[in-house]
This record gives C-alpha cells, sequence and structure tokens, in this order.
C-alpha cells in the first residue's frame, strides 16, 4: 500500500514537471533595420559581403580587443546581408549612376562595442564600385557613433544610422568623382 502511494506520488510529480517543461515559450525578439524596410529601384548591383562571426545570426557586441559576444537571444530577422544590402540598394536607388554597374560592400566590422568612455556602434570595411568590367572606385569604411538608446534596439537603431550616413557617403564619392 505505501509502495503504491510512493508510486502515484512519483507519477504526479513526474506529470507536472512535464506539464511545466510543455508550456510554450515566447521566442526571442528579431531585430531589422528600419532603413532595410525600404524599397527602392536602381539599375546597379549591389553585394554586401561580411566578416564570417557577422554571419552567424546574432547581435554581435565586442567586449573587448579580442572578446567578441555573438548574442544567442538577440537575433537578426533574416540575415544581415540581406538587410544590409536591400537598405543600401534603396539609398542609392535616388543617385545611382545611371549606367548601373556593380557596388561590392564588404564589412569586416558591424557591431556594438563595449568602452569605458561608453558603448558606440562600429561600422567598417571597404567598398568598390565596377563599370563595364573594370574597378572605377574604391573606398573605406570607418564609421562610428554613440549609441541612441537602450540594449540591443538601441544598438539596432544606432547601426542603421551609421549604415544610412555610409550609404550617402558612397553615393557622394561616385558622383564626386564624375559617374
Amino acid at each position: 500500500m505505501m509502495a503504491a502511494g510512493r508510486h502515484a506520488g512519483v507519477c504526479l510529480l513526474a506529470m507536472l514537471l512535464a506539464a511545466c517543461g510543455s508550456a510554450p515559450i515566447a521566442p526571442p525578439p528579431g531585430y531589422l533595420l528600419p532603413s532595410a524596410a525600404s524599397v527602392g529601384t536602381t539599375a546597379m548591383n549591389v553585394q554586401v559581403r561580411l566578416a564570417g562571426y557577422l554571419e552567424q545570426g546574432g547581435i554581435v557586441y565586442q567586449l573587448s580587443d579580442s572578446e567578441m559576444h555573438n548574442a544567442r537571444q538577440h537575433r537578426w530577422a533574416e540575415p544581415l546581408a540581406q538587410q544590409l544590402r536591400r537598405s543600401l540598394h534603396a539609398g542609392l536607388s535616388e543617385m545611382a549612376p545611371p549606367n548601373g554597374g556593380q557596388l561590392t560592400v564588404q564589412l569586416s566590422q558591424f557591431q556594438g562595442v563595449r568602452s569605458l568612455a561608453g558603448d558606440r556602434a562600429i561600422i567598417r570595411g571597404v567598398w568598390q564600385y565596377n563599370a563595364g568590367g573594370a574597378v572605377t572606385r574604391t573606398g573605406q569604411i570607418d564609421w562610428q557613433g554613440p549609441l541612441t538608446g537602450d540594449g540591443y534596439a538601441g544598438l539596432v537603431e544606432t547601426l542603421d544610422q551609421g549604415w544610412q550616413d555610409v550609404a550617402h557617403r558612397i553615393t557622394a564619392a561616385l558622383h564626386t568623382d564624375g559617374s
């Protein structure tokens, strides 16, 4: 009789634990760059290539010169390169060279950086414009700015502002050089 009561208690406890384990857990938020919602048309082909650690899906936060944190819970809602390409394409649509061509952007950094002077966002890389099969323009990307808000949402907003600034600088460079 005692064994049957103990057995029933163990079964009840197992059922309670199973019920707790099957409760739906809200998924963490996914982040999109606000400017990636824009749509633009241009004859220019745009490619964005990312350093490998930026392609892992999580938003990256640099904790020291050698320590990177690739967030597990705070992730891009779609691949970052797609968002960056769409945003850049929309930014170039009004002022892109009329002859099309190809713009290739390679980013080595697109992340938050922790520092004693205050956290900031940083975007670094290079761009190259090809027209008629030849490289006609190249440039460096070196942008950084203080975070405009708290948490990952603030970091994403600041990175988006920086990316829009990068798009304006590339557009200006293409037009300044006579395209």
